[in-house]
């Protein structure tokens, strides 16, 4: 899932818009061509709407655009999408159970597409999250919790048990929902910190079948692990940078039952990345 759940339920300062841009170096696929990609991020979080005492709601945006370049070993090498979108909206549901209980539910509208095609049905693909969180009694700023999420994000519908613990305390703060996302982030000051994350990104897009492999559906994997910085410059206004490797990198070609093409497409060497971008945090 591209728009990570967030799970404070605390009035903390946090992101609220974000964007970003990565360039991930070229590595060899399987038959020998290179590919890497320029990577787009946009994120924006509404203001907070309260439903009574017990309910928050946000309204959640995200874009992200791959543009990939290639470098084919012959002239009869794979042909990749050069441009994938990924446009989602979710709306974010913070129910408070008692004192002690906090459910998260996140269903999320997703079209990922080449956008070569005529637009359709099958450029959506549905998603939802839901994470029950419990505040610890023994230790201040411990959150932790368990869930599940489906999404088509690595097979036709993919059914993902999650678990997460956040944690924070004025020197450092852990993020962690399993498998999606682990961060850990020292905070020397309040004008600056750095960190490392890892993240699973996974998505499939529809690139019609107007290709040379007659394929519907493009799936993307990685695995980024990166070192992270970000300092504040005014205000709300942060910049931020990371670099690291991208690691389990793949690029399939799926057909129209979202079962891989063999042959086509397949895994990739790790990679080197690096990243900058800026955001804006408030307190909820």
């Amino acid at each position: 899932m591209l728009i990570i759940v967030p799970l404070y339920v605390d009035a903390q300062e946090s992101e609220f818009f974000s964007s970003t841009y990565s360039s991930v170096a070229r590595s060899k696929l399987e038959h020998g061509d290179q590919l890497g990609v320029g990577v787009v991020d946009i994120n924006l979080i509404t203001p907070t709407i309260k439903m009574g005492e017990h309910t928050k709601l946000n309204n959640m945006f995200a874009y992200r655009s791959l543009n990939y370049n290639q470098e084919s070993r012959s002239e009869k090498g794979l042909h990749f999408p050069g441009n994938l979108s990924d446009i989602q909206y979710a709306l974010l549901i913070r129910q408070k159970l008692n004192d002690r209980w906090n459910l998260v539910v996140v269903p999320q509208l997703i079209v990922r597409s080449d956008f070569k095609s005529s637009f359709g049905s099958r450029d959506f693909f549905p998603a939802l999250a839901a994470v029950a969180m419990h505040q610890s009694g023994k230790h201040e700023g411990l959150q932790w919790g368990y869930g599940a999420s489906y999404s088509r994000d690595f097979t036709k519908n993919t059914f993902t048990p999650l678990f997460a613990v956040t944690y924070s305390s004025p020197d450092y703060r852990i993020d962690m929902m399993l498998p999606i996302k682990a961060q850990f982030v020292m905070t020397p000051s309040k004008s600056w910190e750095y960190g490392i994350d890892a993240n699973f990104e996974t998505g499939i897009y529809n690139i019609g079948t107007k290709n040379d492999v007659g394929a519907h559906n493009a799936r993307v994997i990685n695995i980024p692990v990166g070192l992270t910085a970000a300092a504040k410059i005014s205000g709300m206004f942060w910049v931020k940078a990371k670099v690291g490797m991208q690691f389990m990198r793949e690029y399939d070609f799926l057909d129209s039952s979202y079962q891989v093409l063999k042959g086509q497409g397949g895994s990739m060497e790790s990679s080197a990345y690096a990243s900058i971008g800026i955001s804006l945090r408030l307190k909820e």
